[in-house]
């Protein structure tokens, strides 16, 4: 049996005539007569009773017209289901990302949108320090990874663009001396606590910071390991420390904290995307146009 055989069964018990169901169905009246004798000969048994002009099912007719229109219902839902995944409709797209991410408006607003196009989609967020997001991506334990600059080289396989870039700047507790300033140079810090990620050497935000540290001469009196953004500015509003810290971070903003240009600072943060080059879902694949095209707005 076949899912024709059981559209042609249906259709002819829908109308019990077998003429309207021909036209229906768009074949000639003989060759529907001879499809259904031999789903009956498949079968055997009598599907329609026939007297004169007139057709009825039989007991054994009624039973299999539940069963025929459950299995072409079924076979829909299945082909909508694999034309849905085909469109990126329906899936899975698991996240991973440093806390930083959630400041950046390109991928937030991203996000959103993609959530409002495909409500269907099940999205699941991994925060994660930066050591870890590159090999997750490859191990495709996350199936994107937003991460901060600068990366060591990509694995084979995976693929990176920048999302969003954002210039340094200096967030210090409204206690602060300086905090009503608008602007600051980087060696005015040079007696408070330095608040900064322990990122290996060559990797992210903590990389940026210490080569622009080296490179402005600058060694904090004192630092701190801190690797979550948010608990970084938390500290900070409560005196704890000062940070370095991509403009973004403005979104953040806290009770008790001032955010502050830097003036003699060039050093940028980049936030980038890195993703497996033969990407197999199709909904991953639309999130990850999504996201290429706020990077396009930006640039």
């Amino acid at each position: 049996m076949n899912f024709r055989q059981f559209r042609y069964f249906v259709t002819t018990a829908e109308e019990l005539h077998v003429g309207r169901a021909a036209q229906r169905l768009g074949i000639a009246q003989p060759a529907l007569s001879q499809h259904i004798r031999a789903l009956e000969d498949q079968l055997g048994v009598q599907l329609f009773l026939r007297a004169h002009r007139s057709i009825s099912l039989t007991e054994a007719g009624e039973a299999f017209l539940a069963e025929a229109k459950a299995a072409l219902h079924h076979a829909e839902k299945a082909g909508n289901a694999a034309l849905r995944a085909a469109r990126g409709e329906t899936g899975n797209v698991v996240i991973g990302y440093v806390s930083s991410a959630l400041a950046e408006q390109p991928f937030v607003q991203s996000l959103a949108a993609f959530r409002a196009s495909h409500p269907d989609v099940q999205i699941e967020m991994l925060l994660r320090l930066a050591s870890t997001l590159i090999e997750a991506v490859q191990s495709e334990v996350v199936d994107i990874s937003v991460t901060r600059g600068p990366l060591p080289s990509v694995p084979e396989g995976c693929e990176s663009f920048v999302l969003a870039r954002q210039p340094l700047i200096a967030v210090l507790p409204e206690s602060h001396p300086l905090s009503a300033a608008t602007s600051i140079r980087l060696s005015d810090l040079a007696q408070d606590t330095l608040l900064q990620p322990d990122d290996p050497p060559g990797l992210s935000l903590g990389h940026t910071l210490q080569q622009l540290l080296a490179e402005a001469g600058f060694r904090p009196q004192r630092t701190m390991v801190v690797n979550e953004m948010s608990s970084t500015i938390g500290l900070v509003a409560a005196g704890l420390g000062v940070a370095l810290l991509p403009a973004s971070a403005r979104v953040m903003r806290l009770p008790g904290v001032a955010f502050c240009t830097l003036e003699d600072v060039q050093a940028v943060s980049e936030l980038i995307v890195v993703h497996r080059r033969f990407e197999r879902s199709a909904a991953v694949r639309t999130l990850l146009a999504r996201l290429r095209l706020a990077q396009e707005t930006q640039a």
